[in-house]
């Protein structure tokens, strides 16, 4: 005796197997469903990682960094950095006394001054591929949200109507040995729209590498 089994009978039997288990009239489903508190709670943990990050970055670009340096260094990328055994000295001067500056002045005259030392045992030598081998740069910080974002725009760079050479240039520095660059900064009637009182960063490059201090201009 021989029987024979349809398709039929066999979509049947899957069906059987599937609805075992379960209550009749429930719909099937191959994956639990995100209850409403599941999916509200994914939200908020995705939205606060992204408004970290964008705290995170907007703070680090005015180089005041809140992220712990492992969690930095995923998100940023890697910043240039000095030689090895070349160490930096950068402030803002009164031109005139030479002294340190606490605050941006309403009208005077501010020095920027970076210098670099070859602290190592070795003569040093640089390749740079303009004449301009440092250059300093002026940034109004806006903050919000209580400081917790930054946003930096530019108001002054020292290489603005100026003619640098396009020729490459070096940098030899013998041990101990120090180059110092430096540039003026004025402020007057002619800028205080551009540079009102506020929050700033005062930024120093060097061969792609930078630092910069943070400084206010009062009302």
């Amino acid at each position: 005796m021989s029987s024979r089994i349809s398709p039929r009978d066999d979509y049947a039997a899957i069906r059987g197997i599937m609805s075992n288990g379960r209550k009749r009239g429930t719909p099937y489903s191959g994956h639990r469903r995100a209850t409403p508190l599941q999916f509200t709670l994914t939200v908020v943990l995705l939205a606060s990682l992204l408004l970290l990050a964008m705290a995170g970055i907007t703070r680090y670009t005015v180089g005041e960094p809140i992220l712990p340096d492992w969690l930095a260094k995923v998100i940023h990328h890697r910043q240039p950095a000095l030689p090895p055994g070349m160490t930096y000295d950068f402030e803002i001067i009164n031109p005139t006394t030479k002294s340190p500056v606490e605050v941006l002045p309403e009208v005077g005259t501010v020095e920027l001054r970076l210098a670099v030392t070859n602290d190592s045992a070795l003569p040093m030598k640089m390749h740079f591929p303009t004449g301009n081998q440092s250059e300093f740069i002026v940034r109004r910080v806006f903050n919000y949200v209580d400081g917790l974002f930054a946003l930096p725009l530019e108001v002054w760079r020292s290489s603005y109507f100026h003619n640098i050479s396009p020729r490459p240039t070096d940098l030899v520095l013998q041990p101990g040995q120090t180059k110092v660059y430096s540039t003026t900064f004025t402020f007057n009637a002619l800028n205080a729209n551009q540079v009102p009182a506020g929050e700033y960063r005062v930024v120093a490059v060097f061969d792609g590498w930078d630092t910069s201090m943070p400084m206010s201009k009062p009302l």
